[in-house]
């Protein structure tokens, strides 16, 4: 930035940062610009129901434009002027700019105010990072005493509601920042900043100081790194310190370490508040604890290589977004009806889900690592031969031997002609997907073409992704060395990149402190983008570690990255995955049983057995299942007949439910609905119901609620209210609105159907080759229901082309009718006949109407 414009900026550092007096405003065909007292503020209809604020000074912003790429047509708006107020109107949202204060505040088309912003908390003020001339910008919400606010992302801390929550949004293994949130009042937020953000930033520093340099454990052990398996120091350090609070209430406490690490441990008055262990953890944790006024102890545990910082806010009912690296301010509030429109509008402006195949809702095995092309098939052969449904195996890293780190070739000492073994593993009805990175070694052949062209990030290990021409390159190496082969799916690891690796370096944009966010985005544009172009009939499927705003539009998955097994763990993952999921990202999974497991003993360990059951099965009902462990063999029969049994039992009804699952899918690609659904997203008028962290609906009909503790036999669970509820596993009827004891057995976990629903579920089959053309059409009576059942031809991109049918179904509870609608499209192999055995539930036992029908494409009524 020019020397003159960096005086120009620091020039603001002499005026009120908080003075956003009006002083004029000028209309034009899409947006309102009203000049206050120190900056130019945009107020930009984006739809009916989304609006942009931009705050600039100096004409100063981000030139480069990540999230919004879908164009749009500008929105009728229409402003009113009073002597107080300008008011800009859309059809669906009403904006008000105080003209005294600067303050905004929205309010529906009934004039119900649903946000508003903070007085005086608009702030751009000048920075600077590393010579470049930047602003610290900060925006902050009232928040109501009963708002409940969830997205962000996926974090590992355990909190499920956000609000005067404290967080440090940056992209690190097991951690996923995206800077988007939804309410219970209806809006969501999403802060337009591509660097580092800080949520709720704390304000009061704790002065640390370190007790000693040896204190505490020292062993070593091993862990997967960027450059492989290597033994890591774990030796720790001791920090105490004293503060002081001036009253008594709810505070937000945020430790940072400055980097990863394997223990998060903070005690207050000798207890612990903060204890979480993991051999890799984010840098930053925070945690709500009550504290009374005066003053404190504290201690702080960390790796000796680490230097602490801990901090601390009083709560007090505001949401605060905070960019320290930013060019300008920019937000943008979408409103609706419900979450679902929410997360529709958002998609429609920054990119909608293509459908993956249809084997990708199969069961996917992997594990760290299979370690030749023979392992990887008779595995296939295993499950084949004991029944076990499988649709993936997945290849882990290393595969690459002799190349040199990273390199995404076959070493061919224990990978022989690698097409070969691929297609064994398709002739199996199975798919294959492969590990790569963005690191691989320059001095390997296939780096040194990365080097000769400058693709990589100066002083970094890590390709420059966001160049054009590192997406091609990249692309290029994949496609000649593992695509062509036959490869079916990508995973893509670490594509933070790992430990925030951004920072302080120069990227293709500039800066890497300006982008820290943003690099999984790029990662996922050039494999999809790519494959696209070179097989445009083959679906992209993108296994990956991290993600930024809108890249949903890539066919990724994304999986909570390297956690740990136990069952504080497992928990944080539920309310990690619902969370990460209303942030308009519908594909997500875990390492089921988690990756760093209890060692060799697991296999006999009926206490891990335990967890591991009760995560596989609350795993069937994720959107992707998918198992894995490191240095694990994680194959079902390596943990005993009982384990076994049990998993192929839930295997066996995952693939019973795909016909359920694959229609449900066709509904994020069409309508952008979402497949893991916090109860906000169906029961907001239910606070008791959007309370549960620990309950979801998968689909438009089941609710899920995992068991989350060992030794237990039955589970608690809450009913949403208006609406009856059916015990999935037994038929019976529950009224909604209460809390039942639900019986939960090992083999089974507490799953409940909502009255009114219609279910299709399949035979059982062992892969998604095999046609489901038998279907079980499940109606739980009790209200009218509607369903769309949908199929296509699996694995291609023909369903863009209107090749896939839809067969509407209805249930008309008056009239006790059931009626399966004449069948829409068509598609390559559909199946000219259906077998239909329908069966109501209405909650008496053994009291369940059946019929079977034959279904040719023709509208059909059964009568009950």
């Amino acid at each position: 930035m020019q020397k003159t414009v960096y005086i120009l900026l620091l020039s603001f550092l002499f005026t009120s940062i908080s003075a956003q007096e009006y002083k004029k405003h000028t209309l034009s065909k899409d947006k309102l610009s009203v000049e206050l007292s120190n900056g130019v503020l945009n107020i930009i209809p984006l739809t009916e129901k989304s609006i942009r604020i931009q705050y600039q000074i100096g004409n100063v912003k981000e030139a480069q434009e990540f999230v919004f790429i879908n164009k749009y047509k500008v929105p009728k708006f229409k402003l009113k002027e009073s002597l107080d107020n300008l008011k800009l109107s859309t059809k669906g949202i009403t904006v008000t700019l105080n003209k005294k204060t600067g303050v905004i505040e929205y309010s529906d088309k009934s004039d119900k105010v649903f946000l508003k912003e903070k007085a005086n908390s608009r702030i751009l003020k000048p920075a600077s990072i590393m010579g470049e001339s930047c602003f610290v910008a900060e925006q902050g919400f009232e928040s109501p005493k009963d708002e409940y606010l969830f997205g962000l992302g996926q974090f590992q801390d355990g909190f499920y509601n956000l609000k005067n929550t404290t967080r440090k949004l940056i992209q690190v293994n097991t951690q996923i920042a995206i800077p988007f949130l939804v309410s219970n009042k209806g809006y969501g937020l999403l802060w337009h900043q591509y660097g580092l953000t800080y949520f709720n930033p704390t304000n009061q520093n704790i002065t640390l100081v370190k007790n000693t340099i040896n204190e505490g454990e020292k062993r070593e052990v091993e862990v997967s790194t960027t450059s492989g398996t290597q033994k890591v120091s774990q030796q720790q350090s001791v920090y105490s310190g004293n503060f002081s609070i001036a009253k008594d209430g709810e505070y937000s406490l945020m430790l940072d370490l400055g980097d990863m690490d394997s223990r998060h441990l903070v005690l207050i008055d000798g207890t612990d508040v903060i204890n979480q262990s993991n051999l890799w953890l984010p840098p930053a944790v925070s945690k709500l604890v009550e504290l009374k006024a005066g003053d404190h102890t504290v201690k702080v545990v960390c790796k000796a290589s680490n230097t602490p910082s801990l901090s601390l806010k009083l709560s007090n009912d505001e949401t605060v977004f905070n960019s320290p690296n930013a060019k300008s301010l920019d937000y943008v509030v979408f409103a609706g009806k419900d979450t679902d429109e929410i997360i529709a509008n958002y998609r429609n402006l920054t990119g909608n889900v293509p459908m993956l195949p249809k084997w990708a809702f199969g069961f996917w095995q992997c594990r760290e690592r299979y370690t030749s092309g023979e392992h990887l098939v008779s595995t296939i052969k295993e499950f084949r031969k004991r029944n076990l449904p499988v649709d993936v195996i997945v290849q882990d890293w290393q595969y690459w031997g002799k190349y040199g780190w990273g390199v995404p070739k076959f070493d061919e000492t224990h990978y022989p002609e690698p097409e070969k073994f691929i297609k064994e593993i398709h002739d199996l009805n199975a798919h294959f997907s492969v590990s790569v990175w963005e690191n691989l070694n320059k001095e390997s052949e296939i780096g040194k073409e990365y080097v000769s062209k400058n693709l990589f990030i100066p002083n970094s290990p890590w390709v420059d992704i966001y160049n054009p021409e590192a997406q091609k390159t990249h692309w290029n190496a994949l496609d000649k060395n593992l695509f062509s082969l036959g490869v079916d799916s990508w995973w893509m690891d670490a594509t933070e990149p790992e430990n925030d690796a951004l920072r302080g370096k120069q990227t293709y944009f500039g800066l890497g402190d300006f982008y820290r966010l943003t690099y999984p985005l790029f990662v996922s544009k050039a494999v999809y983008e790519g494959q696209r172009n070179t097989n445009p009939e083959k679906r992209v499927t993108i296994l990956t570690r991290s993600a930024f705003l809108g890249q949903q539009r890539y066919g990724t998955i994304n999986w909570s990255g390297d956690i740990g097994w136990d069952w504080d763990t497992y928990k944080r993952q539920i309310v990690a995955g619902l969370n990460y999921n209303v942030t308009g990202m519908p594909y997500w999974t875990t390492d089921i049983g988690g990756f760093f497991r209890p060692g060799s003993g697991q296999y006999k360990d009926e206490k891990y057995h335990q967890i591991l059951t009760r995560w596989f099965q609350w795993a069937v009902f994720n959107p992707i299942f998918r198992i894995h462990g490191y240095q694990t063999e994680t194959e079902p029969w390596k943990y005993g007949e009982k384990v076994e049994n049990n998993m192929r039992s839930m295997m066996n009804l995952r693939y019973q439910l795909l016909p359920y699952i694959y229609s449900e899918a066709w509904q994020i690609s069409k309508n952008n609905s979402t497949l893991m659904r916090p109860l906000i997203m169906d029961f907001n008028d239910d606070k008791t119901a959007v309370s549960q962290a620990y309950q979801y609906m998968f689909g438009k009909a089941f609710l899920i609620a995992p068991v989350t503790a060992p030794d237990v036999t039955q589970w608690n669970v809450y009913l949403p209210k208006q609406n009856a509820w059916y015990d999935f596993w037994t038929g019976k009827r529950f009224e909604g609105g209460q809390t039942i004891a639900s019986p939960a057995p090992l083999d089974k976990i507490p799953v409940f159907v909502k009255e009114g629903s219609i279910v299709a579920m399949g035979n059982v089959i062992q892969n998604t080759q095999v046609k489901q053309d038998e279907l079980e059409i499940r109606v739980y009576t009790g209200k009218d229901g509607s369903f769309i059942y949908y199929n296509d031809e699996g694995d291609n991109y023909n369903y863009e082309k209107g090749k896939y049918i839809e067969i509407p179904i209805t249930w008309n509870e008056k009239n006790q009718t059931l009626t399966i609608r004449k069948q829409s499209g068509n598609y390559n192999g559909q199946t000219a006949e259906y077998t239909m055995n329908i069966i109501w539930i209405s909650g008496q036992q053994n009291n369940n109407a059946a019929k079977i029908i034959k279904y040719t494409g023709k509208q059909v009524q059964v009568k009950k």
